[in-house]
């Protein structure tokens, strides 16, 4: 990026209110007409799904922000609203995906075995299959992708994605009339979609590169959960400052990127221990640990996805794309809601999106201790940026070394044999 666009861009993001935002973009958006902003707002235009919609017993539908609506900046859209019109209108694409665990709910619940499924299974299966309503199955297939290397589960995937293409023709009036979840489609026709949604996928599978992308995107953030618990669990009772200071210490030294959504959750989860639901089983001698931090991995490489969806460009005149997560996992839903965004930029000509937090979010960080906010002032420095970025450089940087290491580390200090997933890519 260029050295004078990128500050143009942090300005904009970065500016105290969006008020101040919006003078400064109108004033230099020329200079940079590739980049399109979202910012998280009370007034704007509408995502196109209920935002942060809560189901009665918790499951809930989120967005990267807090508000309902957004506010956008474009060339294009603020040239509208300054002009005789005095205001904007654009055609918007939206989607939410379906976390793994309600997407696995379909299947069972369209047979009619709802024993043991999430309690809101009945009002989210209403909801996902209305016909205004867009849902879409990429958070399942990306976590399932490395499951594909076992036949054995090809039989168990296609079984789930069926459930999924069911939902897109439920013919209501019949269901109505005989009680009994009824398809307009044939059965033979709703075999031959999903054998093509399963083939899209394996054509995914297939694809060494992307799954090397995802691989990398996953284990960043896995190795930051593998350390958070390594710190707490070897001495819970230690203080919150030498806590949060030996995670800064790792995220700079070791890793070479600063997280910070898992800094903020870490920040949490030092506060909290265990009564923070999302780490509920990280602790000593716990079972479910591996599986539950394999689970939470994917849970914020979702995340990730979100902040990537939003820059796609779905084409058919759509000026935004609005992603969402459906999650009926509370704990997730609670990390979700402590990390939401400010705002996105993105260089509509390609790249990384450019993620904004909310002020306050260093202070979650560092939790207000002047000690901690010293250190984070000092490796946010442009010195201590580079330093990061010749650690990710090096030939030697390994981040599946890193967390190899970090999983036989935790295995010692939790005293759990370490369950590894299979690595996606391999």
């Amino acid at each position: 990026m260029d050295k004078f666009k990128e500050w143009l861009v942090m300005e904009i993001g970065n500016a105290d209110d969006l008020s101040s935002s919006l003078n400064l973009y109108t004033n230099v958006y020329q200079l940079i007409p590739e980049y399109k902003f979202v910012f998280s707002s009370p007034k704007g235009p509408y995502p196109g799904f209920q935002t942060n919609k809560k189901f009665e017993n918790g499951a809930s539908i989120r967005s990267l922000f807090n508000d309902e609506n957004v506010f956008v900046m474009d060339p294009q859209t603020i040239e509208e609203m300054f002009s005789d019109k005095r205001c904007s209108t654009f055609k918007i694409d939206y989607s939410i995906s379906l976390d793994s665990q309600a997407l696995s709910y379909l299947r069972p619940y369209i047979n009619g075995k709802v024993s043991g499924l999430d309690d809101d299974i009945e009002e989210i299966f209403n909801f996902i299959s209305h016909k205004n309503t867009q849902v879409d199955s990429v958070l399942y297939e990306l976590e399932n992708l490395n499951n594909l290397d076992v036949k054995e589960n090809h039989h168990k995937i296609f079984d789930k994605l069926l459930g999924y293409e069911f939902i897109k023709d439920v013919d209501f009036i019949k269901t109505g009339n005989t009680g009994k979840l009824t398809s307009k489609i044939s059965q033979s026709e709703l075999l031959l979609k999903t054998d093509r949604h399963f083939n899209s996928m394996l054509a995914k599978h297939k694809d060494s590169e992307f799954r090397r992308a995802l691989r990398d995107r996953h284990d960043s953030i896995y190795a930051y959960l593998l350390m958070m618990s390594i710190i707490q669990i070897k001495s819970p009772a230690r203080s919150l400052k030498n806590k949060l200071i030996d995670l800064l210490i790792f995220a700079h030294n070791k890793v070479g990127f600063l997280a910070t959504r898992e800094l903020i959750l870490a920040s949490e989860f030092f506060k909290r221990g265990t009564q923070f639901r999302f780490f509920n089983k990280i602790h000593k001698k716990s079972k479910n640990m591996w599986p539950a931090l394999h689970g939470m991995a994917w849970d914020l490489t979702h995340c990730r996805y979100l902040e990537q969806a939003i820059t796609f460009n779905t084409g058919n005149d759509q000026r935004y794309f609005f992603p969402g997560i459906l999650s009926c996992d509370k704990g997730f839903i609670e990390a979700m809601e402590l990390t939401p965004l400010k705002a996105v930029a993105f260089n509509t000509q390609g790249g990384p999106p450019l993620l904004f937090y909310h002020d306050n979010d260093v202070k979650k960080i560092t939790a207000d201790i002047p000690e901690v906010i010293d250190f984070y002032i000092k490796i946010t420095s442009k010195h201590k940026r580079e330093e990061r970025a010749s650690t990710r450089n090096a030939p030697t940087y390994d981040l599946q070394s890193i967390v190899t290491e970090l999983e036989e580390e935790l295995e010692a200090v939790a005293q759990v044999p370490v369950r590894r997933a299979d690595h996606i890519g391999s």
